[in-house]
């Protein structure tokens, strides 16, 4: 394993606690190794300047972070967020007296309100409760410090050092947060489609024979027929023969296997050219879009074929099944359900003279 990827696992350690986001911990984690990075560089550029002072606040400053990115591992969300939001918050306040106010501090209420908001669960008035509070802060600040130039004597480069560097501090851990959550929201996203597409497969599948359901060939016919003037489709009824007789016989798991064995076949012939549907019990209906009737007939001969190759084992026993297809071409002048009726007088016509047959 790399150690990227080693770091990456570090990071993204779960922690015993229950009830808790870890997407939470992590942002904390990642926020507090960031700051603690760049307050170490900060500090080795006050070190060149002869800026000791400065230093060694930055140095104290990267092993508090550093504490907190520790204390994620010990301690709960709750904990580690206030503490991290009030070294923040710290900063905010001592960053214009040390620094002046020309040092970016305005850019760090921002980082503050996204931070909590992220993060804490907390309710609306808690939230903006903490927006006025920050609010408060600034003005007060801004009142007190506006236009100074801190306690500290610095040169003018490394004033717009500290100016720039604050800025980009605060614009970078603002993106890590949005980046964060913002991508979290699209995974959440992401499943949702994912889990509500299964959820309409289940609804439109049926579980034993994985063909589509009734509704769902319900669905597809009404489209079809709004189409009809511009295409012209079939219905076909099909119905296993002597089904009843199987399941007495053998048993209903081995009906259960005929139907799948059926199915199979169906899928098979009907592949990129029509649905199939189970309709109720050993019932079938096959929707044939762009067909007239003797083309459809031959799909059907075709079916017909390779069901009688069709067979299933109980034991050393082989049992093979026939059906009878009822065949008509949609007639806009019925309903649709009026059209699936004349495929199923078809059918139970072709019960009558002695099934394994396809009436048109």
């Amino acid at each position: 394993m790399s150690i990227i990827q080693r770091f990456k696992d570090f990071v993204n350690k779960e922690t015993n606690r229950e009830n808790e986001s870890h997407k939470v911990t992590v942002l904390i984690r990642v926020l507090s190794l960031a700051l603690t990075l760049t307050s170490l560089v900060s500090a080795v550029v006050y070190l060149i300047s002869g800026f000791y002072h400065g230093a060694f606040m930055l140095v104290f400053s990267s092993l508090t972070y550093c504490a907190v990115f520790t204390l994620t591992y010990f301690f709960d969300n709750r904990c580690t967020l206030s503490l991290f939001i009030a070294i923040e918050g710290a900063i905010f306040i001592v960053t214009p007296v040390v620094f002046g106010w020309d040092s970016s501090v305005q850019a760090f209420p921002i980082l503050l309100v996204i931070i909590y908001f992220f993060s804490s669960y907390k309710g609306p008035v808690y939230k903006f409760s903490f927006i006025a509070a920050t609010f408060i802060v600034y003005m007060i600040l801004s009142m007190k410090f506006g236009g100074t130039t801190g306690v500290m004597d610095l040169s003018p480069a490394l004033h717009v050092y500290i100016r720039d560097a604050n800025m980009f501090i605060v614009l970078v851990l603002t993106g890590i947060a949005a980046y964060m959550f913002a991508n979290e929201k699209q995974d959440m996203e992401k499943k949702l489609i994912e889990y509500n597409k299964k959820l309409e497969e289940k609804a439109s599948v049926d579980p034993l024979t994985g063909l589509f359901n009734r509704r769902k060939c319900m669905e597809y016919l009404e489209e079809l027929e709004k189409k009809a003037s511009e295409q012209m489709f079939c219905i076909v009824m099909g119905d296993i023969d002597h089904f009843k007789n199987v399941n007495d016989t053998y048993g209903h798991d081995i009906g259960d296997l005929v139907l799948q064995g059926v199915a199979k076949v169906f899928t098979t012939c009907t592949r990129d050219i029509g649905l199939v549907s189970r309709w109720g019990g050993e019932e079938f209906l096959i929707v044939l879009p762009g067909m007239n009737g003797d083309e459809a007939m031959e799909v059907l001969f075709n079916i017909q074929s390779e069901m009688r190759k069709m067979c299933v084992m109980s034991g050393d026993q082989k049992i093979k099944v026939t059906l009878t297809y009822g065949l008509t071409e949609y007639d806009p002048a019925l309903t649709l359900d009026q059209n699936i009726k004349d495929a199923d007088d078809k059918l139970y016509l072709g019960k009558q003279q002695g099934r394994d047959t396809v009436i048109f």
